[in-house]
């Protein structure tokens, strides 16, 4: 009887130390870190193409993702369009040639589709004006028999850009997206250029003093126009 009751007292006891050994092994067992499925896997190294249109013209540009929230984008932006006016001094024809390459880096700063963007483009963009006369035109206040008289409105090369937009070309919530922008670019002063030529060859100093002083006054009033703004929607796909 009192081996059994020491047998027992010893059984319990094993129990009591395979209990208090029990936390100590779960805490020295490895422990197998469960992974996290995420919502949007990273965006590093992809590219994406996006067609697009605006006031820049027609667009293609090319996006590099560096991870989910900043991304670079490269792209070129061209139009060509022109018109002409018939009035009784004769006929105006006037080309709009609009073609620019932007370099943008672009701050997703929820790490979704809406960016922050800022960078630059080289602006090519220009107007010209050719007017075949066959009346006289006033110049400086004066009139002036003249056969023809040609302009163009140049800006200068390197224009800084800001602002915002929507969509992330390399995101990975699907391959299509949709994009579209909303900025300003800073393109400084237009610079304004025009040539006539006199019906009369004597008189060509003169229209040229003329058309100079004309030229002046028409400056100051396009120096007002130093900011372009830059509207665009389009469709990019990832690849």
């Amino acid at each position: 009887m009192k081996q059994r009751v020491i047998l027992t007292g010893l059984m319990v006891m094993g129990m009591s130390m395979e209990l208090l050994a029990a936390p100590v092994a779960l805490a020295s067992a490895p422990v197998t870190k469960r992974e996290k499925t995420p919502d949007f896997e990273e965006s590093a190294g992809r590219v994406g193409l996006t067609v697009k249109a605006g006031t820049l013209g027609g667009g293609l540009e090319a996006t590099i993702g560096a991870n989910d929230y900043l991304g670079f984008r490269f792209g070129a932006n061209m139009l060509s369009a022109g018109s002409s006016i018939s009035r009784d001094e004769g006929t105006i024809k006037m080309d709009m040639e609009l073609l620019s390459y932007s370099a943008l880096a672009d701050l997703h700063v929820f790490g979704g589709g809406f960016r922050v963007s800022a960078g630059g483009l080289i602006n090519k963009n220009k107007l010209k004006l050719t007017a075949d006369l066959n009346k006289s035109v006033s110049l400086d206040g004066q009139e002036y028999s003249l056969s023809d008289l040609n302009g163009q409105v140049t800006f200068g090369e390197l224009a800084p850009y800001v602002g915002i937009g929507y969509g992330n070309a390399v995101g990975t919530d699907g391959h299509w997206h949709f994009a579209c922008d909303f900025g300003v670019m800073f393109q400084g002063e237009p610079k304004i250029a025009a040539s006539a030529t006199a019906s009369d060859p004597s008189i060509q100093p003169i229209v040229d003093q003329a058309l100079s002083r004309e030229v002046t006054k028409i400056q100051d009033d396009a120096n007002a126009f130093k900011y372009y703004p830059v509207i665009s929607i389009g469709v990019s796909y990832r690849f």
